[in-house]
């Protein structure tokens, strides 16, 4: 879903949430149920957090050692992303939402983590070719050109920084 989601179905869920006294199983069963929650228009536009970008590239480039201090980096990324792990400082979260996330600092911040985690394991940095077989054709023509154009040392953390990678 994206982050105004459609006012039928909001109003659907809100009935439904009034009639069940609260069920949230039956709140998302009728969210999952709807032609909304899986039309194409709906699908991969949220802008990722800083927590979601981070574990998407970690799993994509196979930063999984802790014995490389992996983990210690991801969440020091994520002090620096703007998300520092556990020290949220409202009681009601993180912000979900692009506006939140998606501004000059923040996108610097995250091609600087793209940068580290395609140079971070240098026996096992995952190649350009690796990481488009490993995400599947999720990069556009323009991405994929601009990719191609770079030199070769600076394309995985092109496309680990590309607008694709922000939003799927």
């Amino acid at each position: 879903m994206n982050d105004v989601p459609p006012e039928g179905l909001v109003s659907r869920l809100a009935d439904r949430f009034l009639a069940t006294d609260g069920s949230i199983r039956d709140v998302l069963a009728t969210l999952f149920e709807s032609d909304e929650f899986w039309a194409d228009a709906n699908y991969q536009t949220k802008f990722k957090t800083p927590y979601q970008y981070l574990i998407s590239t970690a799993r994509a480039t196979g930063l999984s050692n802790p014995e490389d201090n992996t983990v210690r980096r991801l969440v020091g990324a994520m002090g620096q992303l703007g998300m520092p792990l556990y020290r949220c400082r409202t009681p009601n979260g993180y912000a979900q939402v692009e506006s939140a996330w998606l501004n000059a600092d923040a996108m610097l911040q995250r091609v600087n983590f793209a940068r580290m985690a395609a140079n971070i394991n240098r026996e096992n940095r995952p190649t350009p070719v690796a990481l488009k077989e490993t995400l599947g054709d999720e990069f556009s023509a323009q991405t994929l050109a601009v990719v191609e154009e770079s030199p070769a040392g600076m394309r995985t953390a092109l496309l680990l920084g590309s607008p694709e990678m922000m939003y799927r």
